[in-house]
C-alpha cells in the first residue's frame, strides 16, 4: 500500500521535481561530460518526465516525449522546447525526424526486456549522421543495502543488475561508453546508476 501511495505521489510533477532536484545534476554528470555541445543542435528526450532535462538545452531544438499528460503540461509551462504526450513504446509516437542526441534518462527501468529491446531497436532511425544515444538508468546491486532497497521500492519494476543492462544495450546498439556510478549524498551512495552512450547498429 505504501508503494502504491508513493507511486501516485510521484505522478504529480511538483513532487517528482522536488524529490529529484537534490540529485539531478550529479545524475546527469556522466552524460553532460560526454555530450558534444558543438555538434548537438537537435535533442530528443525519450520519457522526459516533467521537463527537468530541458533546462540544459535552452539554445537548441529540444523535443521531450512522456506518457504522463500532467508532466507534459508542467514542462510546457516551465521550460523552452516542444513537449509531446505519448507512450514511447508505441512506434508511431516519436516524431519522424532526426536528432543529434537521443536521451533516455531513468526510463528503461520502467520497461520489461521486450519493450527495452523494441525501443532501442527503433531509435537508430531518429539519429542524424554522427548522432548518439545516451542512457542513464537504475542498477539493481547484488548486495543488500540502501541502494538495493531503494531500487526495489522504486516506481520502476525493472531495475536490473549491471550485467543485464550491458547485455540489453549491446544487443541493440554499438556501445561506446558503459560505466556504473553511485548517486546519493556525500559519502552515502543511495543508488547505483549506469550510463551508456552509443550508436545504432
Amino acid at each position: 500500500m505504501l508503494r502504491r501511495l508513493a507511486d501516485r505521489a510521484f505522478e504529480h510533477p511538483l513532487v517528482y521535481r522536488m524529490l529529484q532536484a537534490p540529485f539531478q545534476e550529479r545524475k546527469l554528470a556522466p552524460f553532460l561530460r560526454r555530450l558534444n555541445r558543438q555538434a548537438t543542435m537537435r535533442v530528443l528526450d525519450v520519457g522526459c518526465g516533467p521537463g527537468t532535462n530541458a533546462a540544459h538545452f535552452r539554445d537548441v531544438q529540444y523535443t521531450g516525449v512522456d506518457i504522463n499528460p500532467d508532466y507534459i503540461a508542467n514542462a510546457q509551462r516551465l521550460f523552452p522546447g516542444r513537449f509531446l504526450v505519448g507512450d514511447v513504446t508505441d512506434p508511431a509516437v516519436l516524431p519522424a525526424e532526426q536528432f543529434d542526441c537521443v536521451l533516455l534518462n531513468s526510463l528503461m527501468h520502467h520497461l520489461d526486456d521486450d519493450a527495452v529491446g523494441g525501443l532501442l531497436g527503433r531509435l537508430g532511425r531518429f539519429l542524424a549522421p554522427g548522432g548518439s544515444i545516451h542512457i542513464l538508468d537504475l542498477v539493481l546491486p547484488p548486495q543488500w543495502g540502501a541502494a538495493r532497497t531503494l531500487a526495489h521500492i522504486d516506481r520502476g519494476r525493472f531495475a536490473r543488475p549491471i550485467a543485464q543492462w550491458k547485455a540489453l544495450f549491446e544487443r541493440a546498439m554499438h556501445v561506446d561508453v558503459f560505466e556504473q556510478y553511485p548517486l546519493g549524498i556525500p559519502g552515502i551512495p543511495l543508488w547505483q546508476m549506469v550510463y551508456c552512450a552509443g550508436r545504432s547498429q
